[in-house]
């Protein structure tokens, strides 16, 4: 996972917020009052601000996997359109509480258990204990295994990688296709032997991946991670 930094919400997104406020709709009811083509201009917007990265699991969305009839991209509330609290933000139609998310690893109804999904489908209305792509402190602590697995030193980070985002499910295709990004990585590495080479190519290929902006790289958290760790032990060494 890797921050998001928010765009500006589409003037006609602001005024159906400002008219929902004013008839007090709910969250929920609110949200129900965005329809295409407005809903399609802000997928695309949200899409092409995270990259064509989904904001919590990375892959490339759309996926090219998904099967008819399933939604590529949905709209995702960070703060649940219907809490548990029932509080009222105004989060419905809060632009900076939107994120594009994958299909969480859906399919027709009868193949795939609530313990295959990922990202929002898994999470439903549980609230995050920390975690916010849209604030990078929150993800500093996050790291990633040679297996392809994704984990936290901060507890609260990691239930919600785990137990909110189901981001390392056996069931899906997620841990391999993390595994798959880091081995090209490192292949690609294997034939640099001379240290002071290493240690300059891992700086050059951070800083092309830092500044990545659409499209980004699939699982571009775990090559970041990697590299970073790598010019870490490089130069302590």
């Amino acid at each position: 996972m890797i921050p998001i930094k928010k765009g500006v919400a589409p003037s006609e997104l602001i005024d159906l917020k400002n008219k929902a406020d004013a008839m007090h709709l709910s969250p929920k009811r609110a949200y129900d009052t965005l329809k295409n083509p407005l809903k399609k201009k802000v997928i695309k917007q949200l899409v092409e601000e995270q990259g064509h990265l989904c904001a919590y699991c990375m892959c490339l969305i759309p996926r090219g996997d998904v099967d008819p009839g399933i939604s590529p991209i949905t709209i995702e509330h960070y703060v649940p359109k219907s809490p548990e609290d029932g509080r009222d933000v105004g989060q419905g139609l809060d632009y900076n509480n939107f994120l594009a998310v994958c299909n969480g690893n859906t399919a027709k109804q009868g193949k795939r258990e609530y313990i295959d999904l990922t990202c929002d489908k898994y999470r439903g209305n549980k609230e995050f204990r920390k975690i916010n792509p849209c604030i990078p402190d929150t993800l500093k602590s996050i790291y990633y295994k040679m297996d392809g697995t994704i984990s936290a030193t901060d507890p609260d980070v990691k239930y919600d990688i785990e137990e909110v985002l189901n981001l390392n499910c056996a069931n899906s295709s997620l841990i391999a296709e993390r595994k798959e990004v880091l081995s090209n990585l490192i292949y690609d590495m294997e034939s640099i032997e001379d240290t002071t080479m290493l240690l300059q190519y891992c700086k050059d290929r951070l800083e092309v991946f830092l500044n990545e902006t659409d499209k980004k790289t699939a699982y571009v958290g775990i090559i970041i991670w990697y590299l970073k760790s790598m010019i870490q032990a490089l130069e302590s060494a």
